[in-house]
């Protein structure tokens, strides 16, 4: 009897087996291994994570932990209508009452933005948590400067300025074969890197990482980028760049600035948005695009943050092969747009204030962003919708870091502000506010104050993103900011403040001693064991590699020119752009 049970439990196993590999073939309906008549690569689940090595060591709870119920919502104190917000949404050419969009929209976790190895965006991904890329290998405690690149310059316009950073990217083999624009020795080349740089001159730099060596031909835009540019998340073949300034170098009025992207395969332009003059939907005229774009891969969707007030929605319709490493998507996409104004924006200066210079983080479906007169607001990216908004005191250009936490069911930002004479007429020095706010509700949870100079050359204050210290090593606990042109002792200086990211007291101080505008964002790399060390650079020209526990300097290198740009660190390689048009590779030994 024994022997006709388990016989008959595996025959209805094998069975079982047979029906699930025949449905597998035949591809039934939401299948995710269904067969589609054209190739394409499928891009990350954002749902799915494998664990990394040190969270496996440390037993780091997955960003997944959250509850897949939790949205954020609005309190008393951060309800729009206490703030007097007015929004309008247009979807096409038309201002509708309300907005469903047609496909849902939904970011993973920062960890799954992307499969590229590598810095594809500002900050790494959709958190803005991962400025580094790869472990750090430190001997000597010493830096060495091995290359140095002149790049042109366009008017009185040359070199990098924030936030600047460059992309680096170590392609896939299939498609690195498939890039004509790239040079053949590079499309076969095992372990290859590239470094990809637009510059305030309107060339698109293109460098290999371990030699500086020119790549391809440089792609002229002829349009000045001050932000950072993004490469899709998904392993296509698409560079997205945001003109940041008129050609002409005027920061006046608006004039042919757009938001283009590339193709990697051969260089084309691929997509180009923005207007001779200024979107008539905005607010303010001013309409640049400094934000460092996102892209969901699902619903095939670019998000723009304008400097005009306006968000930009963009379904891009992009087709790829994979085979041949060619890739379409509409010249000139179907936008929805959200703009919004409020008294604060509308009394920030003589003329309003509104527009995002941050890159904006997205959570979710939902987008969340700074301003320029510091409002902080969160929408609803499949609806259009504000959920809430807060002040955060004066004009927000520092990209925030979004920072889950599982065992709370929420999660964080860590924002900045600076002192903006034309946002709050204080005089020439001000207070700037480092903060921890909740992300689902934007309630401020606890802020640390800074007295800053600010003056007609720049302002001070936090203009940089911050560096959250990666849990389960020697930084974990930490918030690092860069405060540039702080008071201390009757003059100005620049520094690098670690603060315990739970109460927001300061454990250690690093000073960059100059008093010029340092708004270089501090970047995190870490050894293979999780020992954590800050890269910051600074307007003296110095580079600094800093103990991210103790704040102390391991080592310091000067290379002559002014840094405002925020560098790319992958592994032991350092790249950064300087404002007088030169691009230097220094290595961290």
């Amino acid at each position: 009897m024994r022997f006709f049970v388990i016989t008959g439990v595996l025959i209805a196993a094998l069975a079982a087996g047979i029906f699930l590999i025949v449905n597998a073939i035949n591809g039934e309906p939401g299948d995710p291994t269904l067969q589609r008549d054209t190739a394409q690569m499928l891009p990350p689940d954002p749902t799915v994570r494998l664990p990394d090595a040190e969270e496996e060591t440390t037993g780091a709870r997955n960003a997944a932990d959250l509850s897949a119920d939790i949205a954020p919502y609005a309190t008393e104190n951060t309800d729009p209508l206490r703030f007097g917000f007015q929004t309008d949404i247009m979807a096409g050419d038309e201002i509708v009452s309300s907005y469903s969009s047609s496909e849902t929209i939904t970011f993973g976790p920062g960890s799954a933005y992307t499969e590229l190895e590598g810095i594809i965006t500002y900050r790494g991904n959709n958190y803005r948590d991962m400025p580094g890329y790869g472990t750090v290998t430190v001997e000597q405690g010493a830096l060495e400067l091995i290359i140095t690149k002149n790049a042109g310059s366009i008017g009185r316009l040359g070199g990098s300025t924030a936030t600047g950073q460059p992309l680096v990217v170590k392609w896939p083999a299939k498609l690195r074969e498939n890039m004509t624009s790239l040079y053949e020795q590079y499309r076969a080349k095992e372990g290859f890197i590239e470094v990809i740089y637009p510059s305030l001159n309107g060339d698109i730099y293109f460098m290999e990482l371990m030699t500086g060596d020119k790549t391809r031909d440089q792609i002229k835009t002829r349009a000045p980028v001050k932000g950072t540019a993004s490469l899709d998340p998904r392993g296509y073949p698409i560079l997205y760049v945001g003109q940041g300034i008129q050609a002409d170098g005027s920061d006046k009025s608006t004039k042919d600035i757009y938001m283009r992207a590339y193709s990697m395969t051969d260089n084309s332009l691929l997509m180009k948005f923005g207007y001779e003059t200024a979107d008539p939907f905005a607010h303010r005229n001013w309409q640049a695009y400094d934000s460092s774009p996102l892209i969901d891969a699902y619903s095939d969707t670019l998000i723009v943050p304008g400097e005009n007030g306006i968000i930009y929605v963009c379904k891009l319709n992009t087709a790829y092969d994979p085979e041949t490493g060619i890739v379409s998507m509409d010249m000139d996409p179907v936008k929805v747009k959200y703009r919004y104004t409020s008294p604060r924006n509308e009394s920030a200066s003589a003329n309003g204030r509104w527009g995002t210079s941050s890159s904006a983080v997205a959570w979710r479906d939902n987008l969340i962003f700074t301003d320029n007169a510091g409002m902080l607001q969160c929408i609803n990216l499949n609806t259009m919708e504000l959920v809430y908004v807060n002040d955060l005191g004066d004009d927000s250009d520092a990209t925030m870091v979004l920072e889950e936490d599982p065992s709370a069911d929420t999660f964080y930002l860590y924002a900045g502000c600076e002192y903006d004479k034309l946002v709050r007429p204080l005089g020439e020095s001000g207070p700037a506010y480092a903060r921890k706010i909740n992300g689902l509700n934007g309630e401020i949870i606890w802020e640390k104050e800074f007295s800053v100079k600010s003056d007609s050359k720049a302002d001070g204050g936090i203009v940089a993103a911050p560096v959250l210290g990666r849990a389960g090593t020697n930084m974990d606990g930490l918030i690092v900011y860069t405060v540039t042109q702080e008071i201390k002792d009757s003059a100005a200086t620049s520094r690098l403040v670690a603060l315990d990211k739970n109460s927001g007291e300061q454990i250690w101080e690093y000073d960059m001693e100059t008093s010029g505008w340092s708004p270089s964002a501090p970047v995190s790399i870490y050894t293979q064991d999780g020992k954590g060390y800050i890269v910051q650079c600074d307007s003296a020209g110095d580079v600094a590699l800093i103990d991210g526990a103790t704040g102390a300097e391991v080592a310091r290198l000067n290379v002559g020119d002014p840094i405002e740009a925020t560098p790319a660190v992958y592994g032991n390689t350092i790249v950064v752009g300087s404002a007088k048009a030169r691009i230097f590779f220094i290595r961290i030994k």
